[in-house]
């Protein structure tokens, strides 16, 4: 079971991971610096989305009418950079909806539809010819029936085929003429044309309208000559002019008013109508122009005025954290004219084929939370104006899974060592390569307990903390631990170890097999690592994992254990959740370190803990070393303990607790070279200082000299090594000619065992850049027995001073009265020996 301590801490490091990501995305925001964009386009023409955000997007993918484009579907062509498509428009089977979406690891953000439309424009509808006729002085207003056009098209207005002055109003809005205060000059026949500013095309109405002027002075009640419109609807911000124009005899005049309230303060009353600029949401309502001459009664015209809103964002849900099995409810607000059709998506795609949410206008419902419910959610909101969202970012905390205590996974109470103190026992371990550590219990008052803190002497031993595991694969994980600052005793290498727990055994007394031995890794970890791969692991087994440390005095302790690690069996398919870092610049800064600097965008659903740089010299084709950089803000570590003068292979990744990504693109960069110029030599005469720069070369040849001077002194004493030898087995050669028992100094002659001189040597490894040292081994020096100066017989020793030594044995001949003195040059196998006359 999961300790307090544990737990807690895993709550706020989530809680710290939760509130870095949830600043960062609220103070950088992703959001579309440039998106596609509505257009019409003519036949033929060639036309290019953009779509590009604040924060560059791993991937940007197009869809067209909600279908993801392949490179040459729909005739749309990406770009060599995805943030443009080009698309050659020949038909209607291009025109629709376009959408980009970005895409960062495993979540996405889709921008606002762009509709693509064919520019073109049909004839002018079959009409019958008009004929007005109006009495002098009023106002006159013609309107000339516009084709179907895409985009609207512009009409331009003729009078007995000729070109009207540019004096003459035309209502924009509405493209009406408008003739204030007729006379004798307005009388003629008037025709239109239409024209399409994109395809260019140009066409001329068949109907034509008459206009006669009358001079009858008879009274004359006010009429409409043609009913003006009664409905307008325009978005806001535009310009509209709303038509009102009569006639009769006297000219009436016209006044406006508007129900339920007063008109527009920015309304202004023109010949023919009221115009209203920049129309405000406010402005809607019903209008009422009234005519009057003061012949009979005032004949009104109401008008009523719809001004459409795109939508507008009131509310977004805030960032939200949910539990794996639990519900959510996120909730958006629009305003808009007309009333904003709102849809939702997850990660760039609609939720409505998800039955687990359950989307009602701006309210989304998760009935039960999954993992791959995480991400980004967007609220579409869409009307006749345009189309807006809101975005927020949900997190599902995945479940915790508490573990039953069992025989399997009971708390390790004994593990404090790796055998006794000072000694590491090893024992091979076939089937997985590795070696198993020997553990030793310590009990105190008949209680195990595990010491935080191991005290040999006055020297104090501090363990590695407990490790954290990722998943790599199927069969190998991360092992990553740390060792709190102090000023205990160096530590000269790691182990990790590892043990699977209770596969395919009982509790019922079956055979247990290696689930209860520790296994341990065959290399000896530099001091300066903080991470390991183990490999050969099998998948869906559950291990638990520890780190110990092997310190100055030879001594070593372990670390507490880790939590029980699960190692599911999964495809390489989800390590594209996590995104991969780009590794951006590398620089030397020592002849042992390199820094390196990277780029990472964050994963909305997966926020990673960290990330791993492995490196390796590049002559080296064996295994990269591991270096773990903690924070997923961290963009720069320098990595130490290398060669000098050495290229080096560095790459990246990122990982959370469960994965780690795609490795980055491969750098090499070399360290700089080491320094052996030596530094100027200070000379101090009295009180003052000479600082010396050219004496360099004056002592290159000191050194050299000493050098050689050595050399000459080890070949000197080689050679004296060599005439003593040559000596003594003449003499041997010459005792033995001389002898007539050859057994009688080895019947009354004694061995003289010399005791070998035996040297402790400890070795650790580091994996750091190419160079390692060997596994903890002991070497014995070679034993050195004393020999008689003559072949087959051995000294007899006489008096307590003779005997044999660490480096050397004195013997005293028993028949010829002569000493012998042989000399072991301690770690040399050259040997010297003299003989002493008396």
């Amino acid at each position: 079971m999961e300790s307090p301590m544990s737990a807690l801490a895993s709550t706020v490091r989530f809680i710290i991971i939760f509130l870095f990501i949830q600043k960062t995305f609220a103070d950088v925001g992703l959001r579309f610096v440039r998106a596609p964009e509505p257009i019409a386009a003519p036949p033929g023409d060639d036309v290019t989305f953009e779509c590009s955000l604040n924060i560059p997007a791993e991937q940007v993918r197009w869809r067209h009418n909600g279908r993801y484009l392949n490179s040459t579907a729909h005739k749309g062509k990406p770009l060599q950079n995805s943030n443009q498509l080009n698309v050659l428009v020949n038909d209607e089977r291009q025109t629709g909806d376009y959408q980009c979406v970005a895409w960062y690891g495993a979540s996405a953000l889709a921008s606002i539809p762009a509709h693509l439309s064919l520019a073109e424009m049909g004839d002018f509808p079959n009409t019958d010819d008009t004929v007005i006729e109006v009495r002098k002085g009023n106002t006159i207003l013609i309107h000339c029936q516009s084709p179907s056009s895409n985009p609207p098209a512009v009409l331009q207005y003729f009078k007995d085929g000729r070109n009207l002055p540019e004096s003459v109003q035309v209502i924009s809005s509405t493209g009406t003429l408008v003739l204030p205060n007729v006379s004798d000059k307005d009388e003629g026949t008037y025709t239109c044309s239409a024209s399409n500013y994109i395809t260019g095309n140009t066409i001329t109405s068949h109907q034509k309208i008459s206009l006669r002027v009358s001079w009858n002075t008879e009274p004359q009640q006010p009429r409409f000559p043609y009913r003006p419109e009664d409905n307008y609807t325009i978005a806001t911000g535009s310009n509209v002019t709303l038509e009102c124009a009569g006639s009769g005899y006297p000219t009436p005049s016209v006044s406006w008013r508007r129900k339920n309230g007063p008109l527009p303060s920015q309304s202004e009353e023109i010949p023919g109508g009221l115009r209203i600029p920049n129309v405000a949401a406010s402005d809607r309502g019903t209008y009422v122009c009234e005519l009057s001459n003061g012949i009979g009664r005032a004949v009104p015209h109401v008008i009523s005025l719809f001004v459409q809103e795109p939508p507008t964002l009131v509310s977004e849900p805030p960032k939200t954290v949910g539990e794996e099995g639990g519900s959510c409810q996120l909730d958006c607000q629009f305003r808009g004219e007309p009333s904003p059709v709102i849809t939702w998506l997850l990660n760039g795609e609609s939720v409505n084929n998800d039955s687990l949410i359950k989307a009602n206008g701006g309210t989304l419902r998760i009935n039960r939370l999954e993992k791959r419910h995480a991400g980004f959610y967007q609220c579409m909101a869409s009307n006749a104006q345009g189309t807006t969202y809101g975005s927020t970012m949900l997190q599902v905390k995945p479940m915790q899974v508490t573990a039953h205590m069992t025989g399997d996974n009971m708390p390790d109470v004994d593990d404090s060592e790796i055998g006794g103190p000072g000694n590491i026992g090893l024992t091979s371990s076939p089937s997985y390569g590795h070696h198993q550590l020997e553990k030793k219990e310590h009990r105190r008052g008949g209680k195990g307990r595990r010491k935080d803190k191991k005290h040999k002497g006055n020297a104090v031993m501090i363990p590695p903390t407990k490790p954290h595991i990722t998943r790599l694969s199927d069969e190998s994980v991360m092992v990553r631990w740390s060792v709190p600052d102090n000023v205990g005793l160096p530590i000269q290498f790691f182990k990790v170890q590892y043990r699977e727990l209770g596969n395919g055994h009982t509790r019922g007394g079956g055979r247990r097999g290696r689930g209860n031995r520790w296994m341990t890794s065959n290399e000896d970890i530099a001091p300066h690592i903080r991470s390991y791969e183990v490999s050969n692991l099998e998948p869906d087994h559950t291990y638990r994992f520890r780190i110990a440390a092997v310190y100055s005095n030879n001594d070593n302790k372990l670390g507490p254990n880790s939590a029980r690690f699960h190692l599911h069996r999964g495809s390489p398919a989800l390590k594209t959740h996590l995104s991969t870092p780009l590794l951006t610049t590398t620089e030397a800064v020592s002849p042992s370190a390199i820094e390196i600097h990277w780029q990472y965008t964050p994963s909305a659903s997966s926020p990673i803990e960290g990330f791993y740089v492995y490196y390796r010299a590049t002559s080296n084709a064996g295994e990269y070393v591991k270096a773990t950089v903690e924070g997923e803000q961290t963009r720069a570590y320098i990595i130490t303990h290398l060669l000098p003068d050495t290229i080096y292979d560095i790459k990246l990744q990122s990982f959370t607790v469960g994965a780690a990504s795609d490795f980055s693109v491969i750098r090499t960069h070399k360290t700089q070279r080491e320094m052996t110029t030596p530094p100027p030599m200070v000379i101090q005469a009295g009180s003052s200082v000479i600082t010396d720069t050219g004496s360099s070369s004056s002592m290159l040849y000191v050194v050299l000299g000493a050098v050689l001077g050595g050399l000459g002194l080890l070949l000197g004493l080689c050679l004296l090594v060599f005439l003593c030898n040559r000596h003594s087995q003449q003499s041997q050669e010459g005792s033995h000619n001389a002898s007539h028992d050859p057994h009688e100094a080895h019947n009354n002659g004694d061995d003289i065992p010399v005791k070998p001189h035996e040297q402790q040597l400890f070795h650790g490894t580091a994996d750091s850049g190419g160079w390692q040292r060997s596994a903890a081994q002991s070497a014995q020096l070679p034993q050195v027995n004393v020999s008689s100066l003559r072949g087959g017989e051995r000294p007899r020793p006489r008096g307590p001073g003779t005997g044999a030594g660490a480096h050397g044995a004195l013997g005293t001949h028993p028949r010829q009265g002569r000493r012998e003195l042989r000399v072991t040059l301690k770690g040399s196998p050259l040997m010297a020996s003299n003989e002493l006359v008396p």
